[in-house]
């Protein structure tokens, strides 16, 4: 489970479900992916990193592993 996205969500939108409405997609794809059940492609990683006022290692610490993961 990614912990860190998911905090981010709820400190940023207050539910997955308020998230996915402002992102475009369906709620049972950020649960999907909160839980490490779905992989998204770089291009929406970057997209939910802007909405997350983030940057892409800092939600997605494995997209760069040699990096540490900072606070937003």
């Amino acid at each position: 489970m990614n912990l860190i996205l998911k905090a981010k969500i709820i400190e940023n939108y207050g539910t997955q479900a308020d998230f996915a409405q402002v992102v475009g997609i369906d709620e049972t794809i950020v649960s999907r992916v909160v839980r490490g059940r779905r992989a998204l492609d770089e291009g929406n990683k970057s997209m939910w990193a802007e909405a997350l006022g983030c940057r892409l290692e800092d939600i997605f610490p494995s997209t760069n592993e040699h990096l540490q993961p900072t606070a937003c």
